[in-house]
């Protein structure tokens, strides 16, 4: 059998365990949170960590080879993170902040040169963290006065003095 076939019979019986590239990009939002054990979260779906691990070389594989053939044109990453992104924002409001305080944390995290310690004082995860950065870059691309409460806020964070 050639190489071609392979891929022609693969393309058939289509993605492993019948996880869809959705599917997968919903199942990883909720392995984010890190709220739950991953064997909850997979039993759930009555998927084996074997099959979650089958699953996740197959796609991780063809967003690799969509990246490798159409670079900067290549849909399934987006595909992918919109996905995960409304999975991610279903599963928890984004935390309550307005645009001077999360300023304070984009500050806050770069000057620790990572999140972890800001978002811990902050009793916040990397999931919070994510869903805060997609809502605040909806609200600051599309709201003037926000945007401008954010900027000069973080202009001025950046202008004081290092205590």
């Amino acid at each position: 059998m050639s190489s071609g076939d392979d891929d022609a019979s693969a393309a058939q019986r289509g993605p492993p365990h019948g996880i869809t590239l959705t599917d997968h990009a919903r199942i990883s939002a909720e392995m984010a949170e890190g709220d739950r054990p991953l064997a909850a979260i997979l039993d759930a779906r009555r998927l084996s960590e074997a099959a979650w691990n089958e699953s996740t070389v197959y796609w991780m594989a063809h967003l690799g080879d969509d990246v490798r053939e159409h670079g900067q044109a290549a849909r399934m990453p987006h595909v992918y993170s919109d996905a995960f992104g409304e999975a991610q924002d279903a599963l928890k409001p984004v935390s309550a902040m307005d645009a001077a305080s999360y300023a304070k944390l984009v500050v806050d995290i770069q000057l620790a040169g990572g999140p972890a310690q800001p978002l811990a004082a902050r009793g916040l995860s990397t999931a919070d963290y994510l869903r805060l950065s997609r809502h605040w870059a909806r609200v600051l691309s599309s709201n003037p006065e926000q945007s401008k409460i954010f900027f000069e806020m973080y202009q001025a964070l950046h202008s004081a003095p290092l205590s």
